[in-house]
């Protein structure tokens, strides 16, 4: 068995692990669990070890061909199904969840791909491991992210189409490092140099985006509490279009509308106040009413059936951001 030097190790892996752990720093908000972030990791991991023999084959069926453009579909695609599975069931909501996500897809996929390399050709330069290190696994992770981050924007009107742009985009990433326009240590400057960047803005967008929807939305699910507490909720507008429904449906039907309502915005007061406490620094307290409410909700929701949900749906928001906000709370 070939003889790993520790340097070559920590070449390959340290850098893009301390990239990662800078990203999530960032997020004001600790949008991610640390269990959030291994998972995605792992999905990295299997998707390297799915890739590996695949590329083993392609390589010797096409040759070089197969190795600039095959090559690079298939990483990017196997990367990118964890990807797109978090954001279809809405377990990332914003760019900043979704670049940390998907960085951590790609850092998974390096971390595998590099030991292939170490244990194949050990007795290789150090500066072939900075290169690998540096430049080849930071761009697995930053492509990964990027993918991410076109997914979460464009999923909201788009659906799984938005998949397509957003992976097509990964590819190209990928295959113009991959075409060695520039030389190795040249491309890693670059990556070193554009990604962070790149990133840091996509970051300070999103974070003012997720700060306006958490103070909007806030006042009207605090609104709507205080309408319902003093009884005044059904001389709303909103109260008078849940009413105009007992044409349409049965009473008991009304009804559980009028608690999910209820209930709906219980649980995003809740969310977005643990998110606030976030921002300001402070872990919130353990809410064991929140997975209650959660399924209560999940009930309310089977009972009300795929009419009430469509007539509700005026009153309950269900925008990308709204169904991550529930995902978080269950």
């Amino acid at each position: 068995m070939p003889q790993l030097g520790l340097w070559e190790v920590l070449l390959s892996f340290v850098p893009v692990i301390a990239f990662l752990l800078s990203l999530n720093a960032l997020d004001t908000y600790r949008l991610l669990t640390l269990g959030s972030i291994v998972s995605a990791i792992a999905a990295g991991c299997a998707a390297a070890t799915i890739s590996y023999p695949l590329n083993s084959w392609g390589f010797t069926q096409w040759g070089s061909s197969y190795a600039f453009f095959g090559g690079p579909a298939l990483e990017e695609c196997a990367k990118a199904a964890y990807v797109f599975v978090c954001v279809a069931r809405h377990r990332v909501g914003f760019p900043v969840d979704a670049a940390v996500t998907g960085f951590a897809v790609g850092a998974g996929f390096s971390l595998i791909e590099n030991l292939v390399y170490l244990y194949q050709m050990p007795a290789t330069s150090m500066l072939v491991w900075l290169v690998r290190g540096v430049g080849t696994a930071t761009m697995h992770g930053g492509a990964t992210a990027i993918v991410a981050i076109a997914s979460v924007a464009m999923f909201a009107r788009w659906r799984w189409l938005a998949f397509l742009p957003s992976l097509a985009l990964g590819m190209l990433i990928h295959v113009i490092y991959n075409s060695g326009i520039l030389p190795p240590l040249e491309r890693s400057a670059v990556i070193l140099i554009t990604l962070p960047i790149l990133l840091m803005v996509v970051f300070r967008q999103s974070e003012k985006m997720l700060a306006r929807w958490l103070h909007n939305k806030m006042d009207d699910d605090l609104e709507t509490l205080n309408k319902i507490e003093s009884g005044v909720f059904l001389e709303s507008p909103t109260g008078i279009y849940l009413t105009s429904l007992r044409d349409l449906f049965k009473p008991e039907i009304v009804a559980d509308m009028f608690c999910f309502l209820r209930l709906s915005a219980e649980l995003s007061a809740k969310a977005k106040s643990e998110l606030m406490q976030l921002e300001l620094g402070f872990t919130p307290e353990p809410d064991p009413e929140r997975s209650n409410i959660a399924r209560e909700m999940g009930h309310l929701e089977r009972s009300i059936g795929v009419a009430g949900r469509s007539a509700l749906a005026p009153l309950v928001p269900a925008t990308a951001q709204d169904r991550w906000e529930r995902f978080r709370m269950k």
